[in-house]
């Protein structure tokens, strides 16, 4: 059984890692530390859910460190690259890839060639599709360190830690084998399921805490038993769904969320933003 989030994660960091330069990392260590940054620091937690059609990309940004989970669909890499240069951001500390569909990676090898990037943290379980290759090659010609994720992995700040969570076993198929991340920030918990299926939200179910605060829901809409037992037994205060505008949540995931008072936001609607700054936690559309 795996641990669940503790307030100090030394215990939960294993992690096998490769990187660009040949050298490895042994299992028990957490993931490699951040370079120092010239950003300036500020103590909130900032996550932009962007509005990029059936595809995923959230930017976080919590205690001088930028981390994406998700890079969305290769033509939404200017929009990506707009929202992270508005910021003034020039290094992405990690980029964190839930699994290897298109909807995903698509705009990560021009992240890593136009970014410095620190690592990519990635599934053990790959789909060696077109998107994966260039993804690869990306990582060769910049160098950047590759984190192969197969034991819970953390990363720690001055106040949070961010937790990625990798599929015990091969579920067969991209979807279920998504590596499903926690954000942990002075007492409040963002939870991100990837495109996490049945299978895969079974597994969590198991470890999953109490409570969230907001959860970015699995799979452009779709509804199935075990996310509906998440959401009844941790139901968040808001629910953020990456969908396009010609996609349909669910009846019966609708259902759930009304019955548990949970405030659904759709990115077809526009970016959703979350402010976290120790006092209360701020959601705009």
């Amino acid at each position: 059984m795996k641990l669940r989030l503790l307030p100090i994660l030394t215990l939960l960091t294993a992690c096998a890692v490769l990187c660009g330069c040949g050298a490895d990392r042994s299992p028990g260590e957490a993931a490699p530390s951040p370079e120092p940054t010239d950003a300036p620091v500020t103590e909130e937690l900032t996550a932009d859910f962007l509005s990029t059609g059936k595809s995923d990309c959230t930017i976080l940004r919590i205690d001088g460190l930028t981390v994406l989970i998700d890079t969305a669909d290769a033509d939404d890499y200017d929009a990506i690259a707009a929202v992270l240069r508005g910021y003034g951001v020039r290094r992405i500390d990690y980029i964190i890839l839930s699994h290897y569909d298109r909807d995903h990676i698509g705009a990560a090898p021009m992240l890593i060639r136009d970014f410095e990037v620190g690592a990519v943290l990635r599934t053990r379980y790959i789909d060696k599709g077109s998107e994966y290759n260039a993804l690869v090659r990306a990582e060769e010609a910049a160098g950047t360190q590759t984190v192969i994720v197969t034991e819970d992995c953390s990363i720690a700040t001055e106040n949070g830690t961010i937790l990625i969570d990798p599929p015990d076993r091969d579920y067969g198929d991209d979807n279920n084998n998504t590596q499903i991340v926690t954000v942990a920030y002075k007492g409040k918990n963002l939870l991100f399921l990837g495109d996490a299926k049945k299978a895969r939200l079974e597994e969590f179910l198991l470890n999953a805490q109490d409570s969230y605060e907001l959860i970015k829901l699995p799979h452009h809409g779709d509804s199935n038993k075990a996310l509906l037992s998440l959401l009844r037994s941790a139901p968040p205060v808001w629910a953020v769904e990456m969908v396009s505008g010609e996609e349909i949540v669910e009846e019966e995931l609708l259902k759930v969320l009304g019955k548990q008072n949970v405030t659904l936001l759709c990115t077809a609607d526009g970016p959703v933003r979350a402010v976290w700054d120790g006092e209360a936690l701020t959601v705009t559309q």
